[in-house]
């Protein structure tokens, strides 16, 4: 099963975080949430002009900034843009979308080894990354990684997840603290989670079976580094047809349990959840007895 190309770790990725970490302190971003998106892009316009050493910063992003904030914000403008060198975010992108572009180009911005004058990005770059990492090819995935530390907060997010119980629940709960997409939020929790759990991305097939069920296509299996200690890669064929088990609770209902045998040949109790975001239906899997949580997340009914 493949994983999402946008999932691929640079060789890089340690490097990529660390100038992350110096980004979010030089911003002086502390505790705030979600990311202040006007400092980074103030800040990071202060690295881009040498007004401004994220390795050696003497004096505070407040001090540096003072009577800054709002030239720098109209000088941002002017590098993000990849055509008239002004900052340019398609204005139909979803708000989490835009931000996440933003903070794609910032990294390009403040990563040392990068140096690029001019790029050019689009849902090639931004999602679906060849596996041949040439060196602009790298600069994107570095990128993409970077902006989800910049989202995220590094670890920030999945350190929070330990408090939570496994549920899409809990994962939607947190991507508004965050201001990240769902299907951001799903991944990095499952995927940064130290609890076996695994999240699949599904596309319903047109084809319809005798039995009325539908078939569905997996686009991407996104496990937890436990889920895999423990079950392996349990997905390999593409589909997932409704005479299966999984497949006849996803034809019948929203959640319910399976059974999945692990590496040592017992079968597990598993708990399923669907969320469905109008693109892409998202099944989260995780054994029942997992070990419990400090915080328990609920809803209220739309």
């Amino acid at each position: 099963m493949r994983t999402p190309p946008k999932l691929a770790v640079p060789p890089s990725a340690e490097a990529v975080t660390a100038e992350v970490r110096k980004l979010l302190r030089a911003a002086e971003v502390g505790r705030q949430l979600p990311t202040p998106k006007s400092q980074i892009l103030a800040c990071a316009r202060l690295v881009e002009t040498g007004e401004l050493d994220l390795a050696e910063y003497e004096q505070s992003f407040s001090e540096k900034a003072s009577g800054f904030l709002y030239k720098a914000m109209k000088k941002v403008l002017g590098f993000l843009d990849r055509r008239n060198k002004r900052f340019y975010v398609d204005p139909q992108l979803h708000d989490s979308r835009k931000t996440f572009v933003t903070y794609h180009e910032v990294i390009h911005r403040i990563v040392p080894w990068q140096h690029i004058e001019y790029t050019e990005d689009d849902d090639l770059t931004l999602n679906d990354l060849s596996l041949n990492l040439g060196c602009d090819t790298l600069f994107e995935s570095e990128a993409n990684y970077g902006a989800a530390d910049i989202l995220f907060q590094c670890d920030r997010f999945e350190t929070e997840a330990r408090d939570y119980e496994l549920s899409v629940a809990s994962a939607l709960h947190l991507s508004g603290n965050y201001d990240a997409s769902c299907h951001s939020s799903l991944r990095r929790f499952v995927e940064r989670n130290h609890r076996p759990c695994l999240l699949l991305v599904l596309k319903p097939t047109s084809r319809t079976n005798a039995d009325g069920g539908i078939s569905f296509f997996i686009s991407h299996s996104i496990p937890s580094g436990s889920f895999t200690l423990q079950f392996g890669d349990f997905f390999t064929h593409p589909f997932i047809n409704p005479d299966q088990e999984l497949g006849k609770l996803l034809n019948n209902g929203s959640q319910g349990e399976m059974g999945l045998s692990d590496l040592k040949g017992f079968c597990r109790p598993c708990v399923v959840e669907c969320f469905n975001n109008q693109y892409r239906l998202f099944v989260m899997i995780h054994p029942k007895d997992v070990s419990p949580s400090r915080r328990t997340v609920l809803f209220r009914s739309s």
